[in-house]
């Protein structure tokens, strides 16, 4: 617990890695949180369909939680928020379409009417427990993002969520660099900043280069045009909706996600999309040379419209000759085999296909080196703390920081779990830590336990092996020949001599046990999987999960 006249800075998400960022913010008597979001599980994580931040620190202070603000609506931000406010009924702060987005995940669970919502204005402060937190306009590739000034009576905090300086937005909306400079001028205390991409020189390119760049590729297309972008991208889906209109195309729009927030975004006045391009009962096939189609599947996911498409397995939309994918986003890390392989698919239909590294289609929403330096030229901070990011990006963060003249010191490079305590006088990080680590959810919306993941790695890797060993209790001897069943790990038909081995030595252990005398059933499975992983590490160097099964005869 934080003692009187300290602030306590825990992360909880979103440092060392990229994505489920949640930050915590404590002083004595309350606590806010910023953001609450999720990350995609890689290919080590079967079965398993969102990760999300273990928030036992927060359910372990339900109490003294003031709120939760949110700095904008993507999943790396939002996606966790359910799990927590089904436990905790702390008021939600955020911008209309943050909440907008945040609603339908609520009424996903069942619980939108239990979770007050709270509409923030920009500039505009809000008390909570002893913060009073104000939003501050920033671009980013997403409506209605945010940083946050927070104000505490141990000193000033600038918390500025995923950021870049984009001096041309789609919007008109650009930073508000002069609340920045006022919140700098008054005294930051403590800068904790965007890393996510620390190791990119120079500036990050305005999300218009993008509209040029489709502006082209829309003039020389004369079949359909099909663009996968992220479906909370709303600047990027309204230049592709005034393109279409531009050129008298129709937009079709394909996917459960896109159309959910395109309605969501279309409702708050932050999408516009005129009669002219709407479908209208028109069927993608007709007029292809008319035709736009926005779409899911930027990351290759196996159920997205795109990877269906691509399969030739989508129920209205088959790709053919002469149709141009444009594949409007980066490839998150980990996802560069799944992508690739809905590109080969997409060319094997006969589409041409245009990606980032192809095509000047995609810009970063994050504020490159030049962009990180101007915030920290704005805020001026004593201490810093870099977030966002792996621990690579956040150690150049920590080093251009070092540059723009804040000592060492007084910057805390941390992972989750760490506690950075601040002071009227000092600043350090704690040798304590608090619970930390990743939560695994299924499609059914339950916690899948770290050793049930090892289980599936486990038989992922080596494949499995059941003994099936019938025991007569009378004699405690076998009944009959053990029974050897495998799977992905050895094939029957290819090892009948390694199986014919494996059950000499189970009919060798019992002979080696004395007739007569019942054997306890724990026992033996012990003594089986002993003798069964000795024997295939020495043999095979392989290391099966093994299940023996006895049957009591």
């Amino acid at each position: 617990m934080s003692d009187n006249g300290l602030l306590r800075i825990i992360p909880l998400g979103g440092l060392g890695e990229i994505g489920m960022n949640l930050m915590v913010y404590e002083l004595a008597d309350s606590m806010i949180a910023v953001d609450c979001g999720m990350m995609f599980p890689d290919a080590s994580t079967l079965g398993v369909d969102v990760v999300i931040p273990d928030m036992t620190y927060l359910f372990d202070n339900a109490a003294k939680l003031s709120a939760v603000f949110l700095t904008h609506g993507h999943e790396d931000h939002i996606g966790a928020l359910p799990f927590l406010a089904d436990r905790i009924r702390a008021p939600v702060y955020g911008m209309p379409l943050t909440l907008g987005f945040v609603r339908d995940k609520l009424e996903e669970f069942g619980i939108a009417k239990d979770v007050e919502l709270r509409e923030l204005r920009p500039r505009e402060l809000v008390e909570a427990g002893s913060f009073r937190v104000e939003p501050i306009t920033v671009p980013h590739s997403i409506v209605d993002a945010v940083a946050f000034g927070i104000d505490t009576p141990i000193g000033k905090i600038v918390h500025t969520g995923d950021f870049k300086f984009d001096q041309t937005p789609v919007d008109g909306k650009r930073a508000d660099l002069a609340r920045l400079a006022r919140w700098g001028e008054e005294g930051v205390l403590v800068l904790v900043s965007d890393s996510t991409n620390a190791v990119v020189a120079g500036y990050t390119p305005s999300e218009r280069t993008v509209g040029r760049a489709f502006e082209g590729i829309f003039a020389q297309a004369s079949g359909r045009i099909i663009v996968t972008t992220f479906a909370s991208h709303i600047h990027r889906i309204q230049q592709i909706v005034d393109l279409a209109s531009k050129r008298g195309r129709v937009v079709h729009f394909v996917g459960r996600s896109i159309v959910d927030n395109v309605e969501t975004a279309e409702r708050l006045g932050h999408l516009r999309i005129p009669n002219t391009v709407r479908p209208g009962g028109r069927d993608p096939d007709e007029e292809p040379h008319r035709t736009v189609i926005v779409t899911t599947g930027t990351q290759g996911e196996p159920t997205s419209a795109l990877a269906r498409m691509a399969l030739n397995e989508h129920r209205a939309i088959q790709l053919r000759q002469g149709d141009t994918v444009i594949i409007s986003a980066r490839t998150i890390p980990g996802n560069e085999r799944a992508v690739a392989h809905v590109i080969d698919h997409i060319y094997r239909r006969g589409a041409n296909v245009l990606y980032h590294e192809t095509s000047d289609i995609h810009v970063s929403g994050h504020g490159a080196e030049e962009e990180l330096r101007l915030m920290m030229s704005l805020t001026k901070p004593r201490y810093f703390v870099p977030m966002h990011g792996t621990m690579r990006h956040m150690t150049l963060h920590a080093r251009l920081a070092e540059t723009m003249g804040i000592a060492a010191e007084d910057i805390f490079v941390v992972v989750n779990g760490s506690v950075v305590e601040i002071g009227p006088a000092a600043g350090r990080v704690l040798d304590e830590r608090v619970p930390s680590g990743k939560v695994f959810i299924d499609q059914q919306f339950e916690e899948v336990a770290n050793v049930v993941i090892r289980d599936r790695q486990h038989l992922a890797e080596d494949g499995f092996v059941i003994a099936v060993l019938a025991v007569d209790l009378r004699t405690g001897m076998l009944a009959r020949e053990p029974e050897i069943i495998t799977r992905g790990f050895v094939h029957v038909d290819a090892s009948t001599e390694i199986l014919d081995e494996v059950r000499g030595l189970l009919s060798a252990m019992f002979t080696e046990m004395r007739a007569g005398e019942p054997q306890d059933t724990e026992m033996i499975q012990e003594k089986t999987r002993a003798l069964l992983k000795r024997y295939f590490r020495k043999k095979l160097n392989r290391r099966p999960m093994i299940l023996p099964v006895i049957w009591e005869m």
